[in-house]
């Protein structure tokens, strides 16, 4: 038999033997398992989701390679340990990657109800301002303006110099006009 015949009939042999020479730091071994599991490894990548085949692919032969320094000969074979590490990978990513796409869809969702309720915000911000111009004095409007930016009756009536009750009345009929202009 020659050595070529010896390779395709006993993959599992010499994975392994391939495996112990990579848990040796042998960089030579490595490149040489790593590229006999790469087709199986792009047919797995390729049925699991055709259209993100080649990042899968890069997954599971990151998987296959980070996997190699924790095989244990005595707990199977190298080339279904290999496969099955690179096959998680894979599924991690696919998986990671859907939690990213919901997750951005939400996001959007998210985006365009607050921009829906920016828009309504700002409709009636306008309509109290309308409101405002349009049913107020212009002491009315001083002492609501003065009392949103937070002053207290005593200090709008220093401000505007009138009584604190004239305050507190021009405040009444604010809220009283305000409450039937924005119906």
């Amino acid at each position: 038999m020659s050595d070529f015949e010896i390779k395709a009939n006993d993959f599992s042999l010499l994975d392994d033997e391939a495996l112990t020479e990579c848990a040796r730091n042998d960089s030579t071994a490595a490149s040489e398992l790593i590229s006999r599991l790469a087709p199986s490894i792009r047919s797995m990548a390729i049925s699991i989701n055709p259209q993100i085949s080649e990042d899968l692919f890069q997954e599971g032969m990151l998987g296959a390679l980070s996997a190699i320094s924790s095989f244990d000969a005595d707990r199977g074979s190298a080339r279904a340990y290999l496969m099955t590490c690179a096959k998680n990978k894979m599924l991690s990513a696919v998986k990671k990657n859907s939690l990213l796409t919901e997750s951005s869809d939400e996001l959007d969702e998210t985006e365009d109800a607050q921009g829906e309720a920016v828009r309504l915000d700002r409709e009636r911000l306008a309509t109290v301002y309308h409101a405002i111009e349009e049913c107020l004095t212009k002491t009315e409007c001083d002492v609501l303006m003065s009392y949103l930016t937070g002053l207290s009756y005593r200090e709008i009536a220093q401000s505007i110099g009138l009584s604190e009750k004239a305050v507190d009345n021009a405040m009444q009929r604010a809220r009283r006009k305000l409450r039937e202009g924005l119906r």
